[in-house]
């Protein structure tokens, strides 16, 4: 444990003094805002080989999440190959790292797991916001100190940012923990 746990660190050191300057985040527009409505326990029958702790989890999300950073924006990309939109990163990451499959917007990501106050942000939670007027249009990981790793905007790569910075945080919308629990 010491070992995953002094890795993890090192990771969020290296991102927190990677911060960049914000700017303005693409919504998802209609052809990915799908008629697609997950519960937690929706999500929970349907992922299958989800096993482990999930402080576990949440470190391989935050680790996978971390080292897709300076991968380019891609509207509706999916994959580090193609590129990332905010929510096909977030889908991709938590795909890869823990084996949960998301819906594909952030509009529908919103309506999935428990609700987080602001103060109570873990690593791993997910943190929305409202970007082109449209509440729950933009979608990142939040990775502790107040920082969160996305997928930005045409034009930019997956990075780190401030919850602080005044355009994110006059447009935060609220915070997500998505948790299956271990296979019995």
């Amino acid at each position: 444990m010491r070992i995953s746990f002094f890795r993890l660190s090192l990771l969020l050191i290296s991102a927190l003094l990677c911060q960049c300057k914000s700017v303005a985040a693409p919504g998802d527009d209609k052809r990915w805002q799908n008629a697609y409505s997950y519960t937690q326990d929706q999500v929970r029958e349907t992922q299958p080989g989800v096993a482990g702790s999930w402080s576990s989890k949440v470190e391989e999300i935050l680790i996978s999440a971390l080292s897709l950073t300076g991968v380019d924006y891609k509207y509706g990309g999916r994959s580090p190959e193609t590129g990332f939109d905010c929510s096909g990163f977030v889908q991709y990451v938590f795909m890869q790292a823990a084996q949960i499959a998301l819906p594909p917007s952030a509009r529908t990501i919103s309506q999935m797991g428990n609700t987080v106050k602001r103060e109570d942000l873990q690593p791993g939670d997910l943190v929305f916001f409202n970007t082109l007027k449209s509440a729950f249009s933009h979608v990142g990981i939040y990775v502790g100190n107040n920082q969160f790793v996305h997928a930005p905007r045409a034009g930019a790569k997956v990075r780190v940012e401030s919850l602080d910075e005044r355009y994110w945080s006059s447009r935060y919308n609220g915070a997500k923990r998505i948790e299956v629990e271990a296979a019995q």
